[in-house]
Order: C-alpha cells, then sequence, then structure tokens
C-alpha cells in the first residue's frame, strides 16, 4: 500500500503547504539573527511568531473541542486512533488566518523587545515541533 493510499484525499491541500510555508518562514527569521546580508527586523520577527503561537494555540482549541465531542473530526480512509487531530482544511485554514489576524499585529506591536523576541522564537519552534509530531503520530498509526 501506498503512502497516498493511507491518507485521506484532500488533506495536503491546504494543512501541509501553508504549514510548511510557515515552518520555513520561521526559521528565515531565526536564521536571519545570524546572517549580515539578510535581516529581518525586529519587529517582523515578533510578528511572525506570535502568529506561529497563535496559530498553534487556536488549532490546540479546535482539537479540545473534537475530543470534547463539541466537533466531529474529519473522516479518514483508514481510521486510527489519532484521528482527533485531523479538523479538515477548512478549520485548519480558519486556525492559519485567525492566527495571522491575531498575531501578526500583536507581534508587530510589541515591537523590538528582544526577551519577547527570544521567548517566542522558541514557543513557535516547540509550537511547529508539536505539529510536526502530531502529524507523524498520526502517520505511524496507520494499520
Amino acid at each position: 500500500m501506498t503512502i497516498r493510499e493511507w491518507l485521506t484525499p484532500g488533506l495536503f491541500d491546504v494543512n501541509v503547504i501553508l504549514v510548511a510555508l510557515v515552518i520555513n518562514w520561521t526559521l528565515i527569521n531565526l536564521a536571519s539573527n545570524f546572517l549580515e546580508d539578510f535581516h529581518v527586523s525586529d519587529r517582523v520577527q515578533n510578528a511572525n511568531y506570535t502568529a506561529a503561537v497563535a496559530m498553534t494555540v487556536i488549532y490546540s482549541v479546535l482539537i479540545l473541542l473534537g475530543l470534547a465531542g463539541a466537533m466531529k473530526p474529519q473522516p479518514t480512509l483508514y481510521p486510527n486512533r489519532y484521528d482527533f487531530l485531523l479538523m479538515g482544511n477548512y478549520r485548519a485554514l480558519a486556525s492559519i488566518i485567525a492566527g495571522l489576524v491575531v498575531g501578526l499585529p500583536a507581534g508587530f506591536y510589541l515591537g523590538n523587545r528582544k526577551t519577547l523576541r527570544w521567548t517566542t522564537a522558541v514557543l513557535a519552534v516547540i509550537c511547529e515541533g508539536l505539529i510536526g509530531l502530531s502529524v507523524l503520530l498520526w502517520l505511524l498509526a496507520q494499520e
């Protein structure tokens, strides 16, 4: 059985592309602190990290609502015990957009505070690691 047959059709449409872009943008922001030629301003870095954390928090709330039974998870071809992590493309897109709407202005407004920037950078990397871990858990639980 190929990996394509394991996965739910349409799962990669929005989720993987947008989350990969967010992760790569966060890594570029982190790397820009150590580069001379390509430096992203502190306000933009704060905005990016805050948005990444906000997206993950919003998606976590959706997962908790799904666990509480308030929302149904995305139906899959081959169900497994981690299906509660799948909320579908529309909810994932909504949490990404809501994270951008909440996080970008908040991070940009908080400005050039170095301690805040590094704290949100570490939190953003942890949040994106949790997203990657949940994807791996779901993939490895396929039977």
